[in-house]
């Protein structure tokens, strides 16, 4: 009875993933995960940010290799460090939206989430005069009653391929790049992270693994692309 039990539970464990946090799962509502293209695209992008200095040490790497990627941002950082969204922005690199606390507690009630979208929404705005037509759920988490409230702001929900599902454990770089290439296909994009939540946090073997990462991406014939670019969407709206 009890190894029943625990597969039941196991069971009801990867269903409720694959429903709520699954990158590519449609069960909930339309989500991007990628772009359906033969073309050697990839799209990079960055979640829980502004974080300094680890978003401004991505920023000059990307800028060698004049590399333009997509910075999923928090509000409450965006407040902190208002500089740092500008800079990315005059770099040409794409802004999008990443809630205002990244709280999992915030997301499970739709009213509270839709609040936190919109000042995000608001503090981007204000901050770069430009309004994000893109948004990435905390951890991927949604729910159709989210999607909706998103979709009726004309922002649409774009997740991807995580560079690294160790990240936030501090592994090399080498190892996170090596893990990023060996996932990469056409139309992809992937997710690495300049912060931690709503907080600052250590990013030195993300900035490494960016480093090592984008040289041989291009040695393999990708070319590098925003996220609107990838999905020939506009990057804001109005």
């Amino acid at each position: 009875m009890p190894s029943i039990i625990f597969a039941a539970v196991a069971i009801l464990g990867v269903a409720v993933y694959y429903l709520f946090f699954s990158s590519a799962s449609q069960s909930l509502g339309p989500v991007v995960a990628r772009s359906e293209t033969e073309e050697k695209l990839v799209a990079l992008s960055f979640d829980d940010g502004p974080n300094e200095p680890f978003t401004g040490e991505l920023a000059n790497i990307l800028h060698e290799y004049n590399v333009r990627a997509t910075f999923f941002c928090v509000g409450q950082n965006v407040e902190r460090s208002p500089e740092s969204l500008k800079r990315l922005d005059r770099d040409g690199h794409c802004i999008g939206n990443h809630s205002y606390s990244h709280s999992l507690i915030t997301q499970l009630f739709p009213d509270r989430a839709l609040q936190g979208l919109t000042r995000t929404q608001d503090i981007i705005t204000a901050t770069i005069r430009k309004r994000p037509a893109f948004f990435r759920p905390p951890w991927f988490f949604r729910t159709p009653a989210m999607l909706s409230r998103v979709r009726k702001l004309g922002l649409t929900t774009v997740n991807g391929t995580f560079g690294s599902y160790v990240e936030v454990f501090h592994v090399s770089g080498k190892y996170m790049a090596e893990r990023a290439l060996k996932k990469t296909r056409p139309g992809a994009i992937l997710v690495f992270h300049d912060g931690y939540n709503n907080k600052g946090a250590e990013r030195t073997e993300t900035v490494d693994a960016i480093r090592l990462l984008i040289p041989q991406l291009l040695k393999a014939g990708y070319k590098f692309v925003t996220i609107p670019e990838l999905l020939s969407l506009p990057a804001y709206i109005g």
